[in-house]
């Protein structure tokens, strides 16, 4: 079986972010010796070597951050890192991840977006020594998430250097979001924009994660996509999957993931609805799993209804998610919010489809996400942004087993199906076999 060299610019694989979760899933049982990646994120802050362990950590003339910035951060060497293949996460703290050096960064950051000149500092260039590690690591395709503008000059340029094909995968529409508000908004956007299609232009493969966000694209940009998110591998979770659909004294509504744009205020939300619903029956509880519990304080009070749940390890998931009576989907109703998930597909998605428990989905009617969920019918949808509704599906999916299960079988069925890893990356690898 062949299987093309490929250079990962920009996302790592890992078992916490989205980005790196799916391409984790996606290059599983590529041989090794065949991936390699280079990023400008700080690759100590928990790395999976699982699937690669070629790591080159990028940065601006040898430290991870540009003058004057690499004077007050924590100094992280730059250039191929040493891990091992045993090695299945790499949690390497550092004192970038502190508190004090975390806020002083955030500072920064928009100090520099609002004056309209963090493009300038944040501009990666391709040093001798990575030039040098390129030229001997001879990738066949370049893929890349990009997700900054640094990201889409810096590939321009290994694209220019290499002439190598260009995988491009969209996981969100960042194009029309990470330009960040301040006084020179429009122009930086206009340059996002144009650097954009340019690099575009020159791009053999382009990805997208869903059939909406294709077809969007075909139209805004003038070019083909083909779907891909988040396969998963059947047998991993099938192990564990709910099978008894029966009310008990507790349920228990989960949400795992992020605490942020686009989600904050959903969750508040549905913490609000089921204080309400509590005072009815007091063995519900709403469990929020996530890594953000700080950002989390801020949106929720803490009580026997409404509790924090610290992550657990990848592995783990199966079991937590056959163990719930109901899994969330939240997504928030602001005009920004929706621009920025209409064409989104979490991770997580396919991951609670096929947990066999039902899923409740609350969002915007004119997401991706949404449209999918009401077409096919493997969720309880609530498109109204009110607290009524809210409490009317809660109370719904307490009461009626037979929808519980109907919900989640729906949704368990149409996800091996569609999702199943085996297919799905055999695909994938056709699509880069293809291009070279």
């Amino acid at each position: 079986m062949q299987y093309p060299k490929i250079l990962i610019i920009g996302q790592s694989f890992n078992k916490k972010s989205g980005g790196g979760v799916t391409i984790s899933n996606l290059f599983t049982g590529w041989p090794k010796d065949r991936l390699a990646v280079a990023s400008n994120a700080n690759l100590l802050s928990g790395i999976d070597t699982s699937v690669c362990n070629t790591y080159f950590q990028l940065g601006y003339n040898g430290k991870l951050h540009p003058f004057p910035l690499n004077l007050i951060l924590p100094k992280i060497k730059c250039g191929l890192l040493q891990v091992n293949d045993t090695q299945q996460q790499n949690t390497i703290s550092t004192a970038s991840a502190s508190g004090k050096y975390k806020f002083i960064y955030n500072i920064l950051l928009a100090l520099l977006n609002f004056f309209g000149v963090y493009n300038l500092f944040y501009k990666l260039k391709i040093t001798r020594e990575f030039k040098e590690w390129l030229a001997a690591y001879n990738p066949d395709v370049i893929y890349t998430q990009l997700a900054s503008l640094e990201l889409i000059r810096f590939v321009s340029d290994v694209k220019d250097l290499t002439k190598k094909p260009i995988a491009i995968h969209m996981m969100d529409d960042w194009p029309l979001t990470i330009n960040k508000p301040g006084l020179l908004y429009a122009y930086w956007q206009n340059v996002i924009d144009r650097e954009f299609r340019k690099l575009l232009s020159k791009t053999e493969l382009f990805l997208t994660i869903s059939d909406a966000m294709a077809e969007e694209y075909e139209k805004r940009y003038g070019k083909k996509s083909l779907p891909f998110h988040n396969p998963i591998d059947i047998g991993f979770w099938k192990l564990q999957t709910a099978k008894d659909y029966s009310a008990s004294d507790n349920f228990n509504i989960l949400y795992a993931g992020r605490i942020g744009f686009g989600i904050a205020q959903s969750i508040a939300d549905i913490a609000d609805a089921v204080n309400q619903v509590s005072k009815t029956n007091n063995k519900l509880q709403f469990q929020i799993q996530t890594a953000d519990v700080e950002e989390l304080k801020k949106l929720v009070t803490f009580s026997d209804h409404v509790k924090w749940v610290q992550p657990v390890a990848y592995n783990q998931l199966p079991q937590i998610f056959s163990e719930a009576d109901l899994l969330l989907l939240p997504q928030d109703f602001d005009e920004k919010s929706v621009r920025f998930l209409k064409f989104s597909f979490p991770t997580k998605v396919s991951e609670y489809m096929i947990s066999g428990t039902p899923i409740l989905v609350y969002g915007d009617e004119r997401t991706g996400l949404t449209k999918y969920a009401l077409k096919e019918k493997w969720a309880y949808v609530v498109t109204n942004n009110n607290s009524t509704s809210l409490v009317n599906a809660i109370n719904e999916l307490i009461a009626n087993e037979v929808l519980r299960k109907s919900l989640a079988q729906t949704a368990q069925n149409i996800a091996l199906q569609r999702e199943d890893a085996t297919i799905v990356r055999k695909n994938f690898r056709k699509t880069f076999m293809a291009i070279q």
